[in-house]
């Protein structure tokens, strides 16, 4: 059963940007391990879309290759 909680859908967002962003650049697996200090097996698991990283080592991951990340929170909209 896929998990699809709220940080399960942050993270799966932030995966594929910086997927998007890896194959932008042109990185091989081995540069863009190197560039976001994961081993080639992590690079693999980040490419095969495995929610095998937390989302803070995501945010890093995310920042090493220039990307910006924010989290907008907002309150639930109530009647009065």
């Amino acid at each position: 059963m896929a998990d699809d909680s709220p940080s399960a859908v942050l993270r799966a967002q932030l995966r594929e940007r910086i997927t998007d962003r890896i194959a932008d650049l042109g990185l091989r697996d081995a540069a863009a391990a190197d560039e976001l200090g994961l081993t080639r097996q992590q690079m693999c698991r980040l490419r095969a879309d495995i929610d095998a990283f937390s989302f803070d080592r995501l945010v890093d991951a995310a920042e090493g290759l220039d990307l910006t990340v924010s989290i907008k929170v907002t309150r639930p909209y109530s009647r009065r």
